[in-house]
């Protein structure tokens, strides 16, 4: 397993309970001396309001991916594009994946915004807290690909699980109520 990193994956482990981040896979945007933010992929928008989305948007014709990213600043919003292509107003985070600048109108085209994924908040842990959490046994880190962010999200921890090289693999058959077998 991976150190967590800019671009790396926080899985949660079978012994995370807490409900914001039970069978979570995070994508890890930023790790260093000062914390570690990221955002959560698996967890689609099912709420009844609408999401904060950017103004600039609801004047386009496509209808976004939104995730809860998280439960810290509900109202931020994040937005991650799993493309290769260098775009404009985007930061690369890693090879495939740029983070995107919601306060200007990024004139993308829209097969680019077709594949844009909006995470409303986010998640963070001060300064050595992550670490902790791992040790603990609460997380496992892993890289990422493409994958995270292509996979039906019901299916995203279990997919990540099962194509690692380690025990971890054997973890992606656990069921959901492991207490109910």
């Amino acid at each position: 397993m991976a150190d967590p990193r800019r671009g790396s994956l926080l899985v949660a482990t079978p012994l995370l309970e807490d409900p914001n981040f039970r069978r979570s896979v995070i994508f890890m945007i930023e790790h260093g001396s000062e914390g570690s933010l990221g955002v959560v992929l698996n967890r689609p928008w099912t709420r009844s309001s609408e999401p904060p989305l950017p103004e600039w948007l609801a004047r386009e014709v496509i209808l976004p991916k939104v995730y809860v990213g998280g439960p810290v600043q509900p109202d931020a919003v994040v937005a991650l594009v799993p493309s290769s292509a260098d775009l404009p107003g985007g930061s690369k985070i890693t090879e495939q994946v740029s983070m995107l600048d919601l306060e200007v109108e990024t004139g993308m085209s829209e097969e680019h915004l077709e594949v844009v994924q909006f995470y409303c908040g986010y998640s963070g842990w001060s300064p050595g807290q992550l670490r902790l959490e791992i040790e603990e046994g609460a997380w496992w880190t892993f890289d990422s690909s493409l994958e995270e962010f292509l996979c039906d999200p019901s299916d995203c921890w279990r997919t990540v699980l099962a194509r690692q090289r380690s025990a971890a693999s054997l973890l992606s058959i656990y069921p959901d109520q492991a207490y109910m077998n």
